[in-house]
């Protein structure tokens, strides 16, 4: 009997050990893919087309009135405004490629943070937005249908910035206000085709602690940057700007003989 029984147990302790050994196998099957990690924060416009075309996805952090004038013309690409990005976190993979895109890199800087503050470790930002890519022939859409005429042949945009603190003196909105009514009288067009880009960015907000390190803004300020062939040229116009900001009529002639000179 006593060999019975501890022929028994032995068989017995067989199969338990039988059946633990299959359950991390049951347990591996469950987890979650590996987390997917970027090899570059920051790409150009080239090298997001050649990423989407490898299974990238490109979030598109503009309204979406933008995106049905011109959109980007690519494989997978999801529409997810800036100020509502945080709300549909969930819907964004961490398994693979992913990359911000705007207008002019801006929103999708901003957007670019969000997603670090929040422990995405896939992502990267792509610069210059869809200025920068329609500048260099990559396929878009417009008004939902394939647009065969990408390329600025010029080469060249002017960004316009007004930096600004919390605290802003008169003179200080005097100066943003008359930049705006300037850009609106007399290069309507050149917005609208995004040669020129206008931008209002609050240096105390830590979403754009980035761009104001890039301009070097450190207050109020009127900056310009002259972009050719995808290369910087920053100016700063902040003294003349704080000279004719409470002399609307001034300022505004002033500053359209300015930007017709950059522009030639």
């Amino acid at each position: 009997m006593k060999k019975i029984f501890f022929i028994v147990v032995a068989i017995s302790g067989v199969f338990i050990m039988s059946c633990n050994s299959n359950a991390p196998t049951r347990k591996s099957e469950t987890q979650s893919l590996p987390v997917f990690k970027s090899e570059k924060e920051t790409v150009s416009v080239k090298e997001a087309f050649e990423l989407s075309k490898a299974n990238a996805l490109i979030i598109d952090v503009r309204d979406s009135d933008e995106i049905a004038e011109l959109a980007y013309d690519v494989k997978d690409i999801k529409s997810i405004p800036v100020d509502n990005l945080e709300n549909h976190l969930t819907e964004i993979p961490k398994d693979r490629q992913v990359i911000v895109a705007c207008k002019s890199g801006t929103r999708s800087a901003r957007a670019f943070d969000l997603f670090k503050t929040h422990g995405f470790n896939n992502i990267a930002n792509m610069e210059g937005g869809m200025n920068a890519w329609y500048e260099a022939g990559l396929p878009t859409l417009k008004n939902g249908a394939k647009s065969t005429t990408y390329r600025n042949t010029q080469q060249k945009r002017l960004e316009v910035y007004c930096f600004h603190g919390t605290r802003q003196c008169e003179t200080c909105k005097n100066m943003k206000a008359n930049t705006k009514a300037t850009l609106d009288q007399y290069f309507t067009n050149q917005l609208k085709d995004g040669s020129i880009t206008f931008s209002i960015i609050d240096i105390d907000d830590k979403k754009n602690e980035r761009l104001a390190e890039k301009f070097q803004a450190t207050g109020t300020a009127l900056m310009i940057n002259r972009v050719v062939n995808g290369k910087d040229s920053i100016v700063d116009w902040s003294d003349f700007a704080f000279d004719e900001a409470n002399d609307k009529e001034k300022f505004v002639a002033a500053l359209k003989l300015k930007i017709d000179g950059i522009l030639k």
